[in-house]
């Protein structure tokens, strides 16, 4: 993975909670909170980003958060599951990049795709067949991101978010080696 100068990517661990939940609040919050109301939002931040929730995430072995530093500050972050943490049932071969988020004032300058190489890079060094990730529907922006790294769509499911159904697609790349 090629990071500039300032840039140091980081496994966060349970001491790094306070970190991992504020940037998960307010990326999630960014990315979703335009089209879903305010107090849906507000529950579902509650549960999924709660000490308890987050917690058990970080303790989970198959489960790994980093976080991408530059000029020593979080700018985003990525969660990678294998095995039984994936939030789809896809195999040992498969590593699942469950989250990859960047705070609003770094998107568009690289730091996504510094991610999602070493999410890549991390499928290949667990010798995994291939690499997936969920994406809303809409968000046709970071859709043609994956597609741009080789994800396809090979399937699609439902993701709750209060009183709002809404469609994921799932896209996987293979990893030729």
């Amino acid at each position: 993975m090629k990071l500039f100068m300032t840039d140091k990517l980081v496994q966060l661990s349970i001491a790094d909670l306070t970190a991992l939940q504020a940037i998960s609040r307010e990326t999630f919050a960014d990315t979703f909170g335009k089209y879903n109301t305010p107090e849906d939002l507000q529950r579902y931040l509650d549960s999924a980003y709660s000490d308890s929730q987050l917690t058990s995430e970080l303790n989970n072995e198959n489960s790994s958060f980093y976080a991408l530093y530059h000029d020593n500050q979080i700018v985003g972050y990525t969660k990678l599951n294998i095995d039984d943490a994936q939030s789809e049932v896809q195999g040992p071969d498969a590593l699942e990049v469950e989250r990859i988020y960047i705070r609003p004032a770094f998107k568009r300058m690289g730091f996504g795709r510094q991610l999602m190489d070493y999410a890549i890079k991390s499928g290949f060094q667990l010798n995994k067949k291939r690499v997936w990730l969920g994406v809303w529907e809409r968000n046709h922006a970071a859709q043609k991101f994956y597609e741009s790294f080789g994800f396809v769509p090979f399937d699609d499911h439902v993701f709750t978010l209060g009183q709002s159904r809404q469609r994921d697609i799932l896209m996987n790349k293979i990893l030729k080696k």
